[in-house]
């Protein structure tokens, strides 16, 4: 029976009826519907998950698996623009614009004097209803002056350019990996000890001066960096971080 249910529900994936993104039904609304055992629903969920067709997300239920977003580092598009043209149903949330005293690494980047507040900028990017990549951004003081209304529909190296009038020159980026944690969990949907992406980046203006540093944290599951080279030539020349 398990077989049929999950069939079943692969359909209305397949066929369009349950969208990327979409919640199906709770396992107990289908026990009662289809008159089977919670065991039954559980394995074919199960089978679900194990092809890819459904992701679960902790305390929240389970949901057509969204289309994988990839990231090409090489290219000039960044985390705003890539979202906005490849997700679908893409959507930016604004969930921290602030000025505050940064961490003593980008107190460091941005040469700040002990106790000087630098702004705070982060946001929350979401795929098809589902949060997929959450993004810390640190800016200069300067960015004080902006609003919320601002920002909100433009990528960081916008704000730079078009804003703020010094467009970004260079960066440099790293990408790791590590366990979620409580606030990530909270904000991407995750479990605490779900391994996520995380690509950190600086970003300087044509004098070499420092504008932002960032953090993105990536759902991996929806989220994946690629990279490409074209012809003979040496990796470590093609691994340039240019994204915006």
């Amino acid at each position: 029976m398990q077989t049929q249910i999950a069939r079943w529900l692969e359909q209305l994936i397949l066929s369009g009826s349950l969208r990327a993104g979409e919640r199906l039904p709770a396992e107990v609304a289908l026990v009662e519907r289809l008159g089977v055992s919670r065991v039954t629903v559980r394995l074919a969920m199960d089978d679900l998950v194990s092809r890819g067709l459904v992701t679960r997300a902790h305390g929240k239920g389970s949901f057509v698996s969204p289309a994988v977003v990839r990231h090409d580092l090489l290219s000039e598009q960044g985390f705003f623009d890539i979202l906005l043209t490849k997700a679908p149903r893409p959507e930016v949330r604004l969930i921290a614009f602030e000025r505050a005293v940064p961490p003593p690494k980008v107190v460091d980047l941005f040469k700040l004097a002990p106790g000087a507040q630098a702004v705070k900028l982060d946001r929350l990017y979401f795929s098809a209803g589902r949060p997929i990549v959450l993004a810390a951004n640190w800016l200069t003081p300067d960015a004080a002056s902006l609003l919320p209304a601002d920002i909100e529909a433009m990528s960081t190296a916008a704000v730079h350019s078009v804003l703020l009038h010094h467009p970004i020159a260079s960066s440099t980026s790293a990408i790791g990996a590590e366990l979620a944690g409580a606030t990530v969990a909270r904000c991407l949907g995750v479990g605490a000890r779900s391994a996520v992406l995380v690509l950190t980046r600086t970003r300087f203006d044509a004098q070499g001066r420092a504008r932002e540093h960032n953090r993105f944290t990536v759902d991996p599951s929806s989220y994946e960096f690629t990279f490409s080279t074209k012809g003979d030539v040496a990796l470590a020349a093609e691994l340039r971080a240019v994204a915006a």
